[in-house]
């Protein structure tokens, strides 16, 4: 049974390897240059430190989605998902199940999107704030962007991990937790991207046509 166990988790690691390999290139986000560019080529490092590396990345740039994403949704007249949004950003610094945190995102993500695409009349001041609230959204969806490297270091470093715990199976028990929370980013990380990236091109699309003044120069001076 154990060894059924980890060979599974051994090929799993192989398959979001070879996945992460053909990341697709994601579409550009207006104001957002560099976006399909490579990540930096990182240091090795131990299995443990390279998830709790990706993980606190990833809460980081989630955090900072939350908030900019509040802002966003009491602009167009969404006072129920602005709480939600405070409330998940709250949960991220709590320490909520980071798989949890992913999907929330996403759906809203999409929401947030949809309520773009609405085309409501909007009111100068909500014009204003969304002007504000626009950038620091559109630099945290790069930012997640980004992470597609941080997701290969890990799965190579888990590979390379679990390849001496054939070896040394005492090693499995030390390995677990931190290759199943980087393994969880692996699995949803690309999803988050794709949507965040989508859905932050539709919403910039929608505010322009809608009147909000959305300056390229400012976003892309933001990052």
């Amino acid at each position: 049974m154990k060894n059924y166990i980890l060979n599974s988790i051994i090929l799993s690691c192989f398959i979001v390897a070879f996945n992460l390999e053909a990341f697709p290139k994601l579409p550009t986000v207006p104001g957002i240059p560099g976006l399909s560019e490579e990540a930096e080529e990182k240091p090795s490092m131990d299995p443990a430190a390279a998830a709790e590396k990706l993980e606190s990345e990833m809460r980081a740039v989630l955090f900072d989605i939350a908030q900019a994403e509040s802002l966003i949704k009491e602009a167009y007249g969404d006072k129920s998902g602005a709480e939600k949004a405070k409330i998940r950003a709250e949960n991220i610094n709590k320490g909520a199940g980071i798989k949890d945190v992913i999907e929330e995102t996403i759906s809203s993500a999409e929401e947030t999107a949809k309520l773009a695409s609405e085309n409501k009349e909007l009111g100068d001041e909500a014009k204003k704030n969304l002007t504000k609230a626009i950038p620091p959204y559109l630099k945290a969806v790069y930012r997640t962007s980004q992470l597609s490297g941080p997701m290969k270091d890990f799965a190579d470093e888990a590979k390379s991990a679990l390849s001496e715990v054939k070896t040394n199976p005492m090693k499995f028990r030390k390995l677990q937790k931190s290759l199943s929370t980087g393994m969880t980013i692996v699995k949803d990380g690309p999803a988050l991207i794709k949507g965040l990236v989508s859905n932050g091109k539709d919403l910039v699309t929608s505010a322009k046509s809608q009147g909000v003044e959305v300056d390229d120069s400012d976003i892309s001076g933001a990052i």
